[in-house]
C-alpha cells in the first residue's frame, strides 16, 4: 500500500517528461547549435578529400622533348640522292649502311666555280682563305674544300707550306693553276663546262673545254662502277683507314652531290656514291681541312684555311 502510494504521485511527472521529449528532442541539435555553435573545420584547397586522389602525370617517351625521340634517319633510296638541298641520311650500300651528309645542287639553276688563293702556280707560302671567303668572293651560296695540300703545321711541309700539286682551274681568272700536273697518272677530274658537270677517271686524257675543274685522287666512281677494290690498292694508310671522307659526284650532268661520309673506308665511301646514283665521283681533302658551307653557314668545318675550293653560285 505504501509502495503504490509512492508511485501514484509520479505518474503526472512522467507524462510531462514524455510530452517534452516528443516535442523537443527532434530539434534538440538545432537548439544546441544555436546556443553552443561548433567551430567550422578549415579545408585546404591543396588537400583534397581522400575520396578524390590527386592525379599525377606519368612521364612517357611521348612526353619527352622531340629532340630526344627523333627517330634515326631512314636509309636513302639507292636509286638517287635524298632530294634537293641538305640532308643527313643513312645510306644502304652493298657494303653496309653508313651515315652521310649530302648536299644536292641542281645545275639547272646553279653553276660550278673553282677558285684558288693564288692567281698563278705556287710552290710555297701559298695564299689560303676560309671556305666562306671563297664563297663570298665568287657570289656563291655553297662551297666545299678542294684538293689535298701541305698544311704548315706538318713538319714535312716546311718548304712547301699550303702548296698543292694538283691541277685546279681558276674560274675567276680563266686559266689552270698547275696545268703541267694534269698529265700525272692515276688522277681523276671533276669539271663543269657550262652545260653541266662531268667526271673523267683519267685526268691526263682531258681534252679541254671547261669553266671550272678540279683534279684529285682517288677517283671513286666512273660510269656507275666503283673504282676502289677490296684491297684499296694504291691508297695511303690514312686514305684506307676508317674516318670522315669528303667527295663530290654527279648524276646525269645536272645534279651534283657533295657528300661527307662518316666512319667509312675509302671503298665504303665510293659505295655510298654508287648507292646515291652517282655516274662519277671524286674524293677531296678531308681531316682538318673538311669544310662544307651552305646558305650562310657551315654544315661542317670550317677547318683549315684552304688554297683552293669548289663553289656554287646562281
Amino acid at each position: 500500500m505504501k509502495k503504490n502510494g509512492f508511485i501514484l504521485p509520479l505518474i503526472p511527472i512522467l507524462i510531462i517528461i514524455v510530452l517534452v521529449g516528443v516535442v523537443f528532442l527532434p530539434r534538440l541539435d538545432e537548439y544546441l547549435l544555436e546556443f553552443f555553435p561548433s567551430p567550422t573545420p578549415s579545408v585546404s584547397p591543396s588537400s583534397p578529400p581522400s575520396s578524390s586522389p590527386t592525379l599525377i602525370p606519368i612521364t612517357t617517351p611521348s612526353s619527352k622533348p622531340a629532340v630526344l625521340t627523333t627517330p634515326k634517319p631512314s636509309a636513302a633510296a639507292v636509286s638517287g640522292p635524298p632530294g634537293a638541298g641538305y640532308s643527313v641520311v643513312t645510306v644502304a650500300t652493298e657494303k653496309g649502311n653508313f651515315t652521310a651528309s649530302v648536299l644536292s645542287i641542281d645545275l639547272n639553276s646553279a653553276r660550278m666555280i673553282t677558285d684558288t688563293g693564288n692567281d698563278g702556280d705556287c710552290g710555297n707560302d701559298c695564299i689560303v682563305m676560309s671556305l666562306s671567303d671563297y664563297v663570298a668572293r665568287n657570289g656563291g651560296f655553297a662551297g666545299v674544300n678542294g684538293t689535298y695540300f701541305c698544311p704548315p703545321e706538318y713538319p714535312e711541309c716546311a718548304s712547301k707550306k699550303n702548296a698543292f700539286d694538283f691541277s685546279v682551274y681558276n674560274t675567276r681568272v680563266g686559266h689552270w693553276i698547275n696545268q703541267g700536273m694534269l698529265s700525272w697518272g692515276s688522277r681523276a677530274i671533276f669539271y663543269f663546262d657550262g652545260s653541266g658537270a662531268h667526271y673523267q677517271q683519267n685526268a691526263s686524257g682531258f681534252s679541254g673545254g671547261l669553266t671550272a675543274g678540279i683534279v684529285n685522287y682517288p677517283g671513286l666512281v666512273s660510269g656507275e662502277v666503283v673504282q676502289i677494290d677490296d684491297n684499296q690498292s694504291g691508297l695511303s694508310d690514312k686514305q684506307k683507314a676508317v674516318g670522315t671522307k669528303v667527295g663530290i659526284g654527279v648524276r646525269g650532268a645536272k645534279n651534283v652531290m657533295i657528300v661527307i661520309g662518316r666512319s667509312v673506308t675509302m671503298q665504303q665511301f665510293a659505295y655510298i656514291f654508287k648507292a646515291l646514283g652517282a655516274d662519277g665521283a671524286l674524293n677531296l681533302d678531308d681531316g682538318g681541312s673538311t669544310a662544307l658551307y651552305y646558305n650562310g653557314k657551315y654544315l661542317a668545318g670550317p677547318g683549315r684555311n684552304l688554297p683552293n675550293a669548289v663553289i656554287f653560285a646562281r
